[in-house]
């Protein structure tokens, strides 16, 4: 099963991955969303972000943008990470995933 974490602010895509205080997260298997469910980034956050979304399980990230680095992170905690998306619905970038579908693009900034 794939758990996927998606920023949002407003129940849309946060294109600013570095400053969100809150996740979608989406529980995949048998190329479907099995569950779905928000959690909020503690303010007080004692770990780095990849290290705390490695703790709740997270397989997979799709954003906007990121940096280099965080990339570079979230991958040595073997977390993927999808770059570039549209500024979508959480859901449907999931299902694009799901489907085969998803556009990404190299939307990494610059550090």
């Amino acid at each position: 099963m794939q758990k996927i974490a998606i920023p949002v602010l407003d129940h849309k895509l946060n294109p600013h991955f570095t400053t969100s205080l809150l996740f979608k997260i989406f529980l995949v298997g048998d190329q479907a969303i099995v569950k779905e469910y928000l959690i909020h980034v503690p303010s007080q956050l004692s770990v780095s972000l990849p290290v705390w979304l490695a703790e709740k399980g997270i397989t997979d990230v799709i954003t906007r943008e990121i940096g280099h680095n965080e990339v570079d992170f979230f991958n040595q905690h073997k977390i993927n990470v999808f770059v570039g998306v549209k500024l979508e619905n959480p859901k449907d970038l999931v299902q694009g995933y799901i489907d085969g579908t998803l556009e990404t693009h190299d939307n990494l900034l610059a550090q």
